[in-house]
């Protein structure tokens, strides 16, 4: 589902902005920052039990009142990701000052600010207060940017929010992807905490770790051994935790290696070597690549460029 809106006339500064955001998440007040025109959109997809929202608008303040309060039955809990410009969060005399790639937390049972003072984009994930732990909302520390752990966590939240609202077939991915998000959600300050990462929700650190692989396959180096050292838990753990997925680390790193060496193979790198691809990939052993790649592929790399193109 999608809204959009922007200043019809000076009278009417957010135009159909409040009725949208109160069909698209709960009744809020939109109020003015600066003179400047409005606009806005909403885009918005039910991954069971949660509802995820992709906005996108010019800077302005909402209020949640208790006017509104009164007249709701949900029991919501809004936690935002910041992508663009920084928000400000004030509840139960608390404030959170959210950057790109921070959490912040509002809970629609009572009142509370949200002021962005310039043009900003987030997704929000509208969260029944019953799936997350007990006083999550009540002075949350979400600054997920200060550590490295947090803006892999971040980047996980933000790839489920983009696979969500991007899929063409809601369900079921759209409930799986909206449970993984709940989980990681309610367990992301443990990545804020000082200490070894196996104190962590093991789920949590496998999807960083796996978001880790898809970000740096290109790296030769990646192992077992690196996932360790960046993530600072032991070896023995690492390998433990990838059990689950019935693949090793190796086996992980080499398929996406692989991946990306077919799309490559095919696409605007068809002038280069298959040599280069496979290095550029990340394989050191051009012999152990093409294994990998027949395979995966059920032809050389070379009998498979010649096939497809």
């Amino acid at each position: 589902m999608q809204w959009s809106a922007k200043q019809c006339q000076t009278d009417q500064p957010f135009g159909s902005w409040a009725d949208d955001l109160a069909n698209a998440f709960v009744q809020l007040e939109p109020r003015k920052i600066t003179e400047h025109p409005f606009q806005g959109t909403i885009s918005r997809t039910d991954a069971a039990p949660i509802r995820i929202s992709r906005v996108i608008a010019t800077k302005h303040r909402v209020l949640r009142l208790r006017s509104h309060i009164a007249h709701s039955t949900d029991d919501l809990c809004f936690i935002n990701l910041q992508i663009e410009g920084v928000g400000r969060y004030a509840q139960r005399g608390h404030e959170q000052i959210c950057g790109p790639g921070d959490l912040a937390v509002a809970d629609t049972t009572e009142p509370f600010e949200i002021a962005n003072g310039c043009d900003f984009q987030l997704f929000c994930f509208a969260v029944p207060g019953h799936l997350l732990p007990r006083h999550f909302s009540e002075r949350p520390r979400l600054t997920l940017s200060v550590t490295e752990a947090g803006r892999a966590l971040s980047r996980t939240l933000a790839g489920y929010a983009e696979l969500c609202l991007n899929s063409q077939t809601p369900l079921p991915l759209a409930a799986l992807g909206g449970g993984h998000i709940v989980d990681l959600i309610s367990h992301a300050s443990d990545v804020l905490v000082d200490g070894p990462s196996e104190r962590l929700n093991a789920p949590v650190l496998l999807s960083m770790m796996l978001d880790h692989i898809d970000r740096h396959s290109d790296d030769p180096s990646l192992s077992a051994v690196t996932l360790a050292r960046k993530f600072h838990c032991s070896e023995r753990y690492v390998h433990k935790l990838f059990s689950k997925t019935g693949r090793s680390v190796g086996e992980h790193v080499n398929h996406k290696r692989i991946l990306v060496c077919a799309r490559d193979l095919l696409g605007d790198s068809r002038n280069r070597t298959i040599a280069e691809i496979a290095f550029a990939a990340g394989f050191r052993d051009i012999s152990h690549f093409n294994r990998l790649f027949k395979r995966s592929n059920g032809a050389s790399p070379r009998e498979f460029r010649q096939t497809m193109t």
